[in-house]
């Protein structure tokens, strides 16, 4: 019974729950010697998660022509690079269905159509915040006559894209599709600020910097 209480005043410790001394007074109140209740309020802070630091990850693949436009990512390295400071419209998620990742809903009554609404107050590295402006822009750069976009064909059953207010974006396919909110998740199909396309100016939770 002991050994549960302090462990779970441990947890309580490493989570911020009770500071040190709470710990202590807790620890000598179940009879726990001094010495013994400082090692164990050591193993606890030391495990409690530490903000800042480097994280550093080794990746195959790599090339001299990559960059950090997703829409010519050809390798693992531009794929995972590109995850880390992007986001698309939709994603699927760790229990491989699909949901909504910029777009906080999608639906469509036919197919054909389909209407995409945008999270609201999501901010761009830069610190523009996103609107439909940056979605129409996005989808230019990697449908657009001269795009050399990978996603390129992908997207080719789109016949127009238009924005109704700032937050929300209207697709008309050619046909209809209800496996189309899958192919927007296509990892080359990353939303970036209007007019900055290759920067590497995203909305991810990883910043690019140059060093």
């Amino acid at each position: 019974m002991k050994d549960k209480f302090i462990k779970a005043q441990q947890e309580k410790l490493t989570l911020g729950a009770i500071d040190r001394r709470q710990f202590m007074t807790s620890a000598i109140a179940a009879g726990i010697a001094i010495p013994t209740a400082l090692s164990l309020a050591s193993d606890a802070i030391a495990a409690t998660p530490k903000k800042g630091g480097k994280f550093r990850m080794g990746l195959g693949h790599g090339s001299t022509t990559d960059t950090l436009d997703s829409g010519t990512s050809e390798n693992h390295f531009t794929l995972v690079n590109g995850y880390t400071f992007g986001n698309h419209l939709t994603e699927i998620n760790n229990e491989g269905k699909l949901v909504g990742e910029l777009a906080e809903t999608f639906e469509s009554d036919d197919g054909k159509t389909w209407v995409f609404n945008l999270r609201k107050g999501v901010e761009f590295h830069n610190g523009k915040t996103m609107t439909s402006e940056d979605v129409l822009a996005s989808y230019e750069h990697h449908m657009g006559e001269k795009s050399t976009s990978a996603a390129k064909g992908s997207l080719s059953p789109v016949k127009s894209i238009k924005a109704d207010g700032k937050y929300k974006v209207i697709m008309e396919l050619d046909s209809p599709d209800t496996d189309f909110p899958y192919i927007v998740s296509d990892y080359h199909i990353s939303i970036r600020p209007a007019g900055d396309m290759t920067s590497g100016v995203g909305t991810g939770g990883y910043i690019v910097r140059s060093i």
